[in-house]
């Protein structure tokens, strides 16, 4: 049984002190007389007392029995039970029995038992006393407990129930209720804020102080706080508006400026009392003083508080503030006394709101800024700066908002006026200490406490809380739980939020609540539900297996008949803060109160849950206040606020919980044995093939648990390893020492790893001593953190290391060298520590300077650079004689990478130094595809040298250890298995985010889900190692039922603050290793070294596999080994046969599979063909597992070079006949092989079955459609838009409607659409009309022209002739659709971003809102509600309204209504049938309005009329679009949310859960940045073509204030402020970039790639 009960706040502040009589043995010597007489003497006086206590003894009993009798007394009242059996006996002394030490620890565990029997008993008296009173005895209790009928048995009660009885209310002393807050308390001495305050009590008929968690009276100091930030003058105000939400975000709001009201000294303004959006049924009116004690003494002592109706009365007459004329002193003092919060109200709040807006000084504050106070700001009139720390933590609290610093601008008004019924910006949706940061700390925990302390809810509604949780504390109790010390627990709670909830991923269904939450109760226990789900049934699943309670189960015993209906909601609140455990609803302010709630009652941490998969652990980890703020609270809110410091850390020690990883190291089982064979399963040879392993024993770890299962390594080698003798060291008599010096890698530790094994395999085969480089700080890192040694990662100094290899550091090294004094001094200051900066003073390159011009230096020609691309080659004859002959193994080694042989020339200099730091020097390879010993049997030794002696240390292997076996442990309490090496159980991914130059493989967080998810296991555990700090990016897989584990789920398991932040990334190295499956991200050398270890482990090439679909399956190709220099991956041939004298060029696992036939090609020393600048293999030869054999595609694909033919490729495949496609089929092994076709496809975008399965969003089938003529430009720009759909994995069918095409044009469209946009999706369809551009009024053809007729005309003529829409013009109506169809009009020059959904409850939707009314939005598109985004032609439709017809409902449409509803443009969207109704009526209106005007923009405004015309009202969208840099009511603003680094990358590879963007980007204008420019207008019509080249991009300098301007068509440039200079570059990045893309896919699936051009060089003006 879990136990969550607090420890106790207090530790003693006094040390019991222990006394210890030193004594030494000696032997007796002579005794003297006055010695004997003195021993004689005690020896009497110890007999006379043993027979006194032998007679007082019995009283000695009876003493025992009436302190322990006065101690029973005491329960309750000791602070802390670990000290109250020795103050209790200090306070009861009697005689020589004052002590009690003797039997501390039985009294207090007696005390211990007794406290609890009596707590207990209480809680069963007082709820017997809520019966007595009632006359019910024992009824109500077995009303409750009768889980089925208990409501109503309540009901029938209640209804026989006539009796007149009146509650006493009656105030219960709680003076010694305890201080400490549990897990949130710090130690007595550490909280002088607490001194002479008292633990709060509650009004109530029944004791429930226990659910006071503020303290009343504060403590002494707290009551003379004076705030250094008051304000100065007789008459200041601080006023507000309620938010226009519910009531916790009017809470959140009002904290706010409660705090800075009560900080400044300010008269609060409380709003009108007024109806608030949920809790009121429109008639009752309520003021924040119906929630939370204002108007109490204590409050008023801290902030004055007055009504609005006293302001207007003091400041509305002659000389006041806000002195006005009597008609209108009578109207607002007649709404202050009572408002509507509408604005179409004649007794609206808004009219207040306004004139306080007018007349007084607006607060600056908005949602997305901080408010700093700080002293030396307000004092000196501006922040003119401070320590570096304070700097630091104000950094850290606002992080990229915008910086406000409280200062004479809000100080010096007499009136200030928060703005917070504003739906925009200025709402203040955000907690209090997310918004307001005190740079001193005493001021800002006092705030922290001021809100703890006094804005908490009425007596009457804590009263009515307490006696539910009493009720529900006897049941539980009854069935055997306990109640923890302040009177908590005894039952668990959830909040199950489920209606007017705008993030619908949380909304879950009942059967998901239960299997998200049952591992967390315990049998029998009892479960209380606040919710607003009104239909019971919907907890049936739980209700299976647990007995449920809710609200109206104690309507009647509680008194909430007596309650305002309006307050229930805070009752619940109460009651579930006070459960065993508590699960709430992410995103839910109200769950999230609760849990601040439990914060103040000193919870533990880990009783607090999600029910939503990927945010359940959520409250579990201390984290800083970030991202979305309102979606939880943090703990900063209530840990160690009695404090005088920010606590910043977790006050509670990590522990288990029933749903997260295992915490606690003592709960690790036991491991399986661990396999004694040297053997390494796929990668091993027969024993009869390894000569090298005799002798040889598998390593081991030192570490406090047993990891033996993670050695890959011998220890020792076999006996012939261990007498090794290079044939390329020199001779061992006599001669000097010889020096290898190398400057390490520029880049990030895996870099540097690749180069370090170069140099070592060059020492073990040389002979030569390693001088390890001085300590430098590595690339990348944000601290001081340096690499202090090599030695920190790898064990150099072991014994039998040292017998390969001898190291030494650089101090030591330039004492031997040969200097002159200065250089001397200058090379040994520098030895120590050294910097790669050049400015710097203690530049390393001035220390690598003095070693390479050293006359003993020799620097070698070897690198692998574009203009240093080498292999070294080492080979005993051409050592020998100096004659190099090149054979054909080194050629086909080395490829066209220049050979570099190991001679004597080479081996001559006593110091070879590799400048490895060099850009052409660089050694970044690895070590098997760099060297070549031309001895196959010296060859497996270097690489054996390398695994079993550069592996990490023990230390970084003992903490991997540690957390492979609590990921396995978990995993088999899974249902998983482990291997027979101890791997498994669990799958794991590396997932690179950052730093990273191949923007290709920085997928988003779908498409890393779909390209994985047919790898993993239904409900694995799956290990993520990843530089991404924000773990939202991997819902997807926790969506899909993933429990993921990540690094610091493992924090104090495994020790990991011991670490050094560089360790960190070794040991996720190791834990990745050890998965079942892995998935790495290409390109990443720290993913290419979990696939080495794996093959060092011996683990099957089909169980890696790569993120990037193009390259999938790379480590299941028969791809052995790479003939020039590559980082990109690792190669089999570095660890496959390695224990064998013969040299293994081929995959033998596929033979261990099969047991028949010959490798592949490639295995016969075949180098891969494989393009080094792309990392694809241009080769599309296909292993056939199954067989066993070469399958070669079929001839009709195939060019006469052999390779498939790309322009055919795909129609090839699928016309395929069924015999030859089997050739070209890769075996559908459990190994998770596709077919060629499924993995290309999967490569292009979509599979199949998973394009047949995205017709549908949000429940609704969509149908996009887009309307061109047949010009080329509307080709090109049609074949973008298909593309970027396919790029955004946009739902729904999408049809470019086709106008007017000659018979030529359709032949050639409908080729186009066939060949270059079928490919991408079967879901992309073209559909031909008749021309509709010279359309007439009366709809003949005429002599206008206006091309964009096409769009309602061809919109209307797809609907009505299209077969998904079964229009039948005799019955009017659409046969084949219903509600659940929606068609979306979009153009043609737009481009997906992201999907474009029918769903818009998600927070990051912005509603055009031009009056800032608090009116309800719909949210989906449904029957009567469509949608579409803003557009800027404000009310000029209306100007054509008497031509619908003097009877239009467009007649009626206000101005206010035009503005908000019918200003819009495309996209259009609605139900398939109000999408018809409109469009009817648009074909008739065009032409009458193009007529009485004939201009652009005249078919928009009859789509209006008509919308206007039908009675159909839009909800209109900000967000959904941006388009020209300037426009308004657009979603530029998430664009302007972006940092300025980020702005082109976002542009380029959109990352919605890093930064939301609009779904499409309409591209009507021409944006540019520098030299670069994008307009369609200027785009050829051949763009996507095999010989044109691609565009010019913006650089990585995009946003620099240099490039702060574009080119314009004409002479000259524009300059660019800040905000359109990054609108442009995002702009400009996307398109630029989606153009290249584009260009590259259809020159990848229509072109000779070989000849293709793919330069960027087209720049477009």
């Amino acid at each position: 049984m879990m136990n969550f009960s607090r420890q106790p706040m207090y530790r003693s502040a006094r040390a019991v002190p222990s006394t210890a009589a030193a004594s030494s043995a000696s032997p007796f010597g002579r005794i003297s007389p006055i010695r004997a007489i003195q021993i004689v003497l005690g020896t009497l006086a110890f007999i006379i007392m043993a027979i006194n206590l032998f007679h007082i003894y019995p009283m000695f009993h009876a003493v025992d029995s009436d302190i322990m009798n006065k101690a029973h007394g005491l329960i309750g009242k000791a602070a802390n039970l670990s000290v109250v059996s020795v103050d209790a006996a200090d306070a009861m002394h009697h005689g020589v029995h004052k002590n009690l030490l003797e039997h501390k620890l039985s009294l207090r565990e007696h005390l211990e038992q007794r406290q609890q029997q009596q707590q207990q008993q209480q809680a069963i008296d007082e709820v017997k006393v809520i019966e007595n009173e009632s006359g019910m005895e024992g009824e109500i209790s077995s009303a409750i407990i009768d889980g089925s009928t208990g409501a109503k048995k309540i009901a029938d009660i209640k209804q026989n129930d006539t009796s007149d009885r009146g509650p006493s209310k009656v105030v219960l002393e709680n003076d010694n209720q305890k201080l400490a807050r549990g897990f949130s308390g710090l130690p007595m001495e550490e909280t002088p804020a607490l001194i002479g305050a008292k633990r709060g009590t509650i009004e109530c008929d029944v004791d429930v102080n226990a659910m006071a968690y503020w303290n009343s009276p504060q403590g002494t100091r707290d009551e003379q706080f004076i705030s250094p930030f008051k304000v100065t003058g007789e008459r200041k105000y601080i006023t507000f508006e309620f938010d226009p939400g519910g009531f916790n975000n009017i809470r959140m709001s009002a904290e706010i400026v409660f705090v800075i009201a009560a900080v400044t000294g300010r008269t609060l303004v409380l709003p009108p009392p007024q109806t608030i959006y949920l809790l009121s049924d429109g008639t009752r009116t309520q003021s924040l003083n119906d929630f939370f004690p204002l108007y109490s003494e204590s409050f008023k002592r801290r902030v004055n508080v007055i009504s609005t109706e006293e302001f207007f009365q003091m400041e509305m007459k002659k000389g006041g503030y806000l002195e006005v004329d009597a008609k209108m002193r009578t109207k607002l003092l007649s709404i202050a006394e009572r408002c509507d919060p509408y604005d179409n109200s004649e007794n609206t709040c808004y009219d207040i709101y306004r004139f306080l807006r007018e007349r007084g000084s607006i607060a600056p504050v908005k949602e997305r800024n901080c408010l700093i106070f700080d002293k030396d700001a307000f004092k000196e009139g501006a922040f003119v700066g401070t320590t570096v720390e304070t700097s630091d933590k104000i950094n850290q609290f606002c992080g990229d908002r915008e910086r406000i610093y409280f200062g004479s601008d809000m100080a010096e008004p007499n009136i200030l006026h928060f703005r917070t019924g504003d739906v925009g910006d200025q709402r203040l949706l955000s907690h209090f200490y997310c918004t307001i940061y005190f740079t001193d700390p005493v001021v800002d925990n006092y705030m922290k406490r001021f809100i703890r302390d006094f804005v908490h809810y009425q007596d009457n509604i804590f009263c009515a809380a307490g006696k539910i949780v009493k009720l529900l504390q006897k049941e539980g109790m009854e069935r055997g739980f306990k109640i923890d010390g302040e009177g908590a627990g005894g039952f668990s709670a959830l909040h199950v939020r489920r209606g007017d909830l705008q993030f619908k991923e949380v909304k879950i269904s009942g059967e998901e609540w239960f299997n998200n939450t049952a591992k967390l109760w315990q049998p029998k226990e009892l479960l209380y539900i606040a919710t607003d789900e009104r239909d019971k049934s919907f907890f049936g699943p739980i209700a299976e297996h647990y007995d449920l309670r809710f609200l109206e189960d104690y309507f009647e015993k509680a008194g909430l008949i007596n309650i305002d209906p309006s307050l229930l909601g805070m009752v619940e609140i109460a009651v579930a803060s006070r459960g065993r455990l508590f699960v709430g609803t992410w995103h839910s302010t109200f769950s999230g109160y609760i849990m601040r709630l439990r914060g103040y009652y000193g919870f533990s941490k880990v009783s607090n849950y999600y029910s939503y998969r990927p945010r359940r652990l959520a409250m579990h980890k201390w984290v800083y206040p970030e991202g979305n703020f309102e979606a939880r609270e943090f703990p900063i809110a209530w840990l160690g606020i009695d404090g005088d410091n920010h606590v910043l850390r977790d006050l509670e020690p990590n522990s288990a919980s029933p749903l997260g990883p295992i915490a606690d190291i003592s709960l690790l089982g036991k491991p399986i044995p661990r396999p004694i064979h040297l053997s390494r399963g796929f990668s091993g040879l027969p024993l009869e093939k390894t000569p090298a392993l005799i002798g040889a024993s598998r390593g081991s770890i030192r570490c406090d648990v047993d990891v033996s299962n993670l050695v890959y390594w011998n220890d020792p080698q076999g006996m012939r390893d261990e007498d090794f003798v290079s044939p390329f060291r020199p001779s061992t008599s006599g001669g000097n020492t010889k020096y290898i010096t190398f400057w390490q890698d520029a880049g990030r530790f895996n870099n540097i790893r690749m180069s370090l094994e170069i140099i070592f395999v060059f020492a073990a085969a040389t002979g030569r001593t390693v001088v390890l480089p001085p300590t430098q700080n590595l690339r990348l890192e944000n601290d001081a953190s340096t690499l202090d040694s090599f030695e920190q990662f790898y064990s150099f100094q072991d014994e039998d290391f040292k017998k390969r290899i001898s190291v030494i550091s650089m101090r030591e090294f330039i004492e031997l060298v040969s200097l002159d004094e200065n250089t001397y001094k200058r090379a040994l200051e520098l030895s120590q520590f050294c910097e790669n900066r050049k400015k710097s003073n203690i530049y390393c390159g001035e220390i690598f300077d003095i070693i390479s011009l050293h006359m003993s230096t020799k620097v070698p020609p070897l690198g692998t650079s574009a203009k240093v691309d080498t292999c070294l080659i080492f080979d005993e004859m051409s050592f020998k004689t100096g004659q190099m002959k090149d054979s054909p193994d080194v050629l086909n080694f080395c490829g066209d990478r220049t050979r570099v042989y190991y001679t004597q020339e080479l081996a001559e200099p006593d110091i070879i130094h590799f400048d490895s730091y060099d850009a052409d020097n660089r050694l970044l390879s690895h070590f098997y595809n760099f060297m070549y010993f031309t001895n196959p049997s010296i060859d497996n030794y270097m690489k054996r040298f390398v695994r079993d002696f550069l592996h990490y240390n023990d230390r970084i292997f003992c903490a991997a250890g540690k957390i492979v076996r609590a990921l396995q442990q978990e995993a088999i309490q899974l249902g998983f298995s482990l291997d027979e090496e101890g791997g498994g159980g669990y799958s794991s991914l590396h997932v690179r985010r950052t730093d990273l130059q191949y923007p290709d493989v920085l997928l988003s967080e779908d498409r890393w889900w779909q390209n994985t998810r047919d790898l993993w296991e239904p409900r694995e555990l799956l290990y993520v190692a990843t530089d991404e700090t924000n773990k939202k990016f991997f819902d997807p897989f926790i969506n899909s039922n993933h429990d993921l584990r990540f690094l610091d789920d493992y924090w104090d398991l495994a020790n990991l603050s011991s670490f050094s932040k560089e360790h960190l990334g070794m040991i996720e190295v190791i834990v990745a290793s050890r998965g079942r499956v892995f998935v790495g991200t290409y390109y990443s050398t720290f993913s290419g070294y979990i696939s080495r270890i794996r093959g060092y482990y011996g683990m099957s090439k089909y169980s890696s596999f790569y993120g990037w679909n193009p390259v999938k399956y790379e480590m299941q190709s028969n791809k052995f080994f790479a003939n020039y220099n590559d980082f990109a991956r690792e190669y089999p041939i570095g660890w496959v046969g390695i224990d064998g004298d013969e040299r293994v060029l081929k995959d033998n696992e596929n033979e261990k599979q099969n047991g028949i036939g010959d490798a592949p090609s490639i295995g016969d020393g075949q180098p891969t063909n494989t393009n080094p600048s792309t990392g694809l293999n241009t080769s599309l030869v296909v292993y056939d597992v199954a067989q066993n054999q070469n399958a070669q595609a079929p001839p009709e694909l195939q060019q006469t070079d052999g390779t498939l033919n790309t322009q055919n490729q795909l129609d090839g495949l699928k016309n395929a006949t069924t015999e030859s496609y089997e050739h070209i089929k890769i075996s559908q092994s459990d190994h998770g092989i596709r077919s060629l076709e499924e993995s290309m496809i999967k490569s292009l975008g979509f599979l199949p079955n998973e394009d047949d399965e995205m017709e549908v969003s949000d429940n609704m089938t969509l149908y996009l459609v887009f309307s061109t003529d047949c010009s080329p430009s509307q080709h090109w720009e049609s074949y973008l838009l298909f593309f970027s759909a396919m790029r955004a994995k946009q739902l729904g069918i999408i049809t470019r409607i086709a106008s007017g095409c000659t018979e030529k044009q359709t032949a050639e469209a409908r080729d186009f659409h066939q060949v270059h946009i079928a490919v991408m999706s079967n879901r992309f369809r073209i559909f031909f009309t008749p021309k509709f551009s010279d359309i007439h009024t009366d709809g003949s053809s005429s002599n206008i022209d206006y091309k964009y007729f096409n769009k309602p005309f061809g919109v209307k003529y797809y609907l009505e002739n299209s077969s998904d829409f079964g229009w039948n013009e005799a019955a009017g109506k659409m046969t084949a659709v219903e509600d659940n169809a929606a068609v979306i009009i979009i153009d043609p020059d737009m481009i997906f971003m992201r999907p474009l959904r029918t769903d818009f409850s998600d927070s990051s939707v912005e509603f055009w809102k031009p009056f800032y009314e608090a009116s309800e939005r719909n949210t989906k598109v449904e029957a009567g509600t469509p949608f579409g985004q803003t557009y800027a032609f404000d009310t000029k439709w209306m100007k054509f309204a008497e031509l619908a017809g003097a009877d239009s409902p467009a007649l009626k449409v206000d101005e206010r209504t035009a503005v908000r509803n019918f200003q819009v443009g495309a996209p259009y969207m609605g139900t398939a049938l109000d999408m018809h109704t409109i469009v009817r009526r648009w074909v008739e209106l065009a032409p009458l309005i193009y007529k009485a005007k004939p201009e652009l923009m005249s078919e928009m405004y009859a789509y209006s009329l008509a919308a206007a015309d039908r009675g159909l009202p839009h909800e209109i969208v900000n967000s959904m679009c941006i388009s020209a840099v300037t426009a308004y009511g657009e979603g530029w603003s998430m664009i302007d949310a972006i940092p300025d680094d980020e702005v082109c990358m976002t542009g380029i590879v959109p990352n919605q859960s890093r930064h939301t963007l609009p779904p499409i980007l309409h591209y009507c204008q021409n944006y540019g940045v520098g030299e670069v420019i994008f307009s369609k207008y200027l785009v050829d019509e051949d763009i996507f073509t095999c010989s044109k080249p691609l565009l010019v991009e913006p650089g990585v300098d995009a946003m620099s204030p240099d490039q702060a301007y574009k080119k314009v068509i004409g002479p000259g440039t524009e300059k660019l402020d800040p905000k359109l200079h990054k609108r442009h570059v995002f702009a400009t990045c996307a398109l630029t970039s989606i153009m290249n893309e584009a260009s590259l896919f259809y020159k990848l699936h229509h072109c000779d790639v070989a000849s293709s051009n793919k330069e960027n060089t087209l720049y477009l003006l």
